[in-house]
């Protein structure tokens, strides 16, 4: 009696719904694709995750499609029955294929043909689905007699999609045999403990029953509002009814999602315009920024642009690691607070450079910031080292986000950086030629985009050209991403971008040959398992180029992975994220990270001189100063954090406050090592 209570329970009438087993066995269909290689390991809990997200996009998919194709076969008011749903998914199959067939020779050049393809695809296995699901309704319950229930819906739409992912599992193995597996020893998932298999175990699980609440809540949705509106009407809408609000919680939920991510965006803009423990105060330098010399508000330059002036080096730190006499090195922020137009804080930057020297350095850096308004510290001071302090970096910031979004503004970033190159460029004009410092660009990541794309047309074309009407002598431009309008035009045709051959890429700087002292070069350098470069939204539809023929793959990208849309998306984007993970002090060679290259690179792309134990003084002095740098900010966090959980509990008991050395008798033996971290500070002639 108990099994026939189930039987008729909410989850029988929800599993026998043909779209939800179509929806099933596409969700089950898509698994196998998310344990392909990718271009750097995962662990297992983003396994675990992204396995979830691509099961339950295939099933909104399956479902839809399916539920579009019943509409279409469905006589107005009405519901098909066994006979037309079979004719139905029958003409799906054939009209996906030949959907799929007829867009794919244009796939590579269009994403609307690639979307095409992929559609095609989707319809094609929704119909055999949806056909599979009504010959095993027709087998299990009006031949075999049985009573619907989960063990004869929803295991037979498990087994369509099994039977799918064994197929494409063979392949996979077949492609492997054949083209040979690129570097054997990056594994889909990364090598872990039995802890975090039991965590990955967990998410899966919930990722599972949180994927059956969602669906079964949008099916429950589905039908009260497909009840309203057969009120509304006065009759039953039929097939088409239930498709209409399908899309209609579809379309509510990516509402939805774009107010989430501007809500989000506000939130962190505001959180990351803070004064941090470690850098509370503005400097004292009349070279930077903020300084003395300075009119630019400290409080304007945003969190990276408050250490970018503060972490400046000193001309006896230059001299201790080089071991030649050197100057004090000039650092400009233009705060992206510190004006409302981009016009006005090109122009209050280019004051503010004039205020604290930078154009009487021989060296004028224009260095291009992510989101957030950061240069890579260590880009600075490598560049500091090698020209013995006798250079200025400018950095314009245009946002106080993360890069991700900071997508949008690249327009105006290119804009205000332009501003300020023309700047340069005019207060230059006047001067005699041997007085003109060298003027070069230095972009890393969403920087290399904005710099790259001054030599870009308003039409998406791209000419090295233009940057040497902005007066520009060279650049590197580190881990340039997918989205760079100059790269993009460069990698399909260089000759047309770069005729005088000025642009040159290389995956590490010493695979080009250094120049004569003071030659300047435009120099690209991307690693060839680097997410950001080969990233792109088009991958939910369309094959990007670097997972072409697998004899054409670019070194470190597996031959055995095929692509899947959606599917290679998701991926990419575990990637991505992956890629941008590194430790302070800690320079290799691997996806994102071009800590590794940063002294060559400049070295090569600039001319600069140096020794090879200069050189190797350089790279020890960078990492040393990064880990030191990334310690002080921790441990000022930390104390400043529990000074303030402390003064909160003293205000609560109505107590006076307590020096800070009195807590602790060995704080007060050290008060200049504290004062070193940004904690307190130090006493007067200590």
């Amino acid at each position: 009696m108990a099994r026939s209570h189930w039987r008729t329970g909410v989850l029988t009438r929800w599993a026998t719904d043909s779209p939800v087993q179509v929806g099933i066995a596409a969700a089950s269909w898509s698994v196998a694709g998310t344990f392909a290689r990718g271009l750097l390991p995962r662990q297992v809990t983003q396994q675990a995750v992204v396995t979830g997200v691509v099961a339950a996009t295939h099933y909104e998919l399956g479902a839809t499609a399916w539920s579009g194709i019943q509409a279409l076969a469905a006589l107005p008011g009405r519901r098909p029955g066994p006979r037309a749903n079979l004719v139905a998914s029958a003409v799906g199959i054939a009209a996906g294929l030949g959907l799929s067939a007829a867009a794919h020779s244009a796939a590579e050049r269009s994403t609307l043909a690639a979307g095409a393809a992929a559609a095609g695809r989707i319809v094609s296995f929704s119909a055999l689905a949806g056909g599979a699901s009504e010959l095993w309704d027709q087998l299990l319950h009006r031949r075999l007699g049985l009573r619907p229930g989960l063990d004869t819906t929803l295991v037979p739409a498990i087994a369509t999609g099994a039977a799918v992912v064994g197929v494409s599992v063979l392949n996979r193995r077949r492609r492997a045999s054949r083209f040979g597996i690129v570097d054997p020893d990056r594994h889909a998932v990364a090598a872990t403990n039995g802890r975090a298999v039991a965590q990955s175990a967990a998410i899966g699980a919930a990722a599972g029953l949180g994927l059956m609440a969602v669906t079964a809540g949008e099916q429950t949705a589905a039908h009260l509002l497909e009840r309203g509106l057969n009120r509304v009407v006065g009759h039953d809408t039929g097939a088409l009814g239930t498709l209409g609000v399908h899309a209609v919680l579809l379309s509510g939920l990516t509402v939805g999602g774009v107010a989430a991510l501007n809500l989000v965006t506000q939130r962190i803009q505001k959180q990351d315009d803070i004064v941090e423990p470690a850098y509370p105060e503005p400097p004292t330098s009349p070279h930077v920024s903020a300084g003395p010399a300075s009119s630019m508000p400290f409080d304007t330059l945003g969190k990276e642009g408050r250490r970018f002036v503060l972490m400046a080096l000193s001309a006896q730190d230059i001299t201790d690691v080089m071991g030649e006499p050197a100057i004090d090195p000039v650092r400009v922020v233009g705060g992206y607070e510190c004006a409302d137009s981009i016009e006005q804080r090109a122009r209050l930057t280019l004051q503010d450079m004039e205020d604290v020297g930078a154009f009487d350095r021989g060296f004028l850096c224009v260095g291009s910031p992510t989101g957030v308004g950061y240069f890579n510290y260590s880009i600075a001071e490598g560049l500091e080292y090698l020209t013995r302090g006798d250079c200025a970096i400018v950095v314009p910031q245009y946002a106080l986000v993360p890069s991700a979004l900071a997508l949008t503004r690249t327009a105006e970033a290119v804009a205000l950086t332009r501003l300020v190159l023309e700047g340069i460029r005019d207060r230059l004009a006047d001067r005699a030629p041997e007085d003109r410092p060298t003027v070069v660009l230095i972009g890393e990541s969403l920087g290399a985009n904005v710099a790259l794309d001054l030599a870009s047309h308003e039409d998406g074309s791209a000419e090295v050209a233009l940057l040497d009407g902005l007066g520009v002598d060279g650049g590197l431009y580190l881990g340039v991403p997918f989205r760079t309008h100059l790269w993009k035009a460069w990698r399909a045709d260089p000759s047309a971008v770069d005729p005088e051959g000025h642009l040159f890429l290389v995956s590490q700087p010493d695979e080009l040959e250094p120049g004569t002292p003071g030659q300047t070069r435009h120099l690209m350098v991307v690693h060839h398992d680097d997410p950001v470069n080969k990233y792109g939204y088009e991958m939910v539809v369309q094959e990007p180029w670097w997972m072409g023929p697998p004899a054409t793959r670019p070194p470190l990208v597996p031959r055995e992975a095929k692509f899947r849309p959606i599917t290679s998306f998701a991926l990419a984007t575990v990637d991505l994220f992956n890629g941008m993970q590194s430790k302070p002090g800690m320079f290799v060679r691997r996806a994102h990270d071009y800590r590794i290259e940063i002294v060559t690179g400049l070295m090569r792309a600039f001319g600069l001189p140096a020794t090879p134990e200069q050189q190797a003084a350089v790279e020890k002095a960078l990492r040393e100063r990064e880990q030191e740098w990334a310690t002080r900010r921790m441990v000022a966090r930390k104390l400043d954090k529990a000074r303030r959980a402390i003064e909160k509990q003293l205000a609560d008991w109505g107590s006076a406050p307590i020096p800070l050395a009195d807590l602790d008798p060995t704080l007060a033996s050290n008060p200049q090592g504290l004062a070193r971290f940004g904690a307190i500070s130090a006493p007067p002639g200590s």
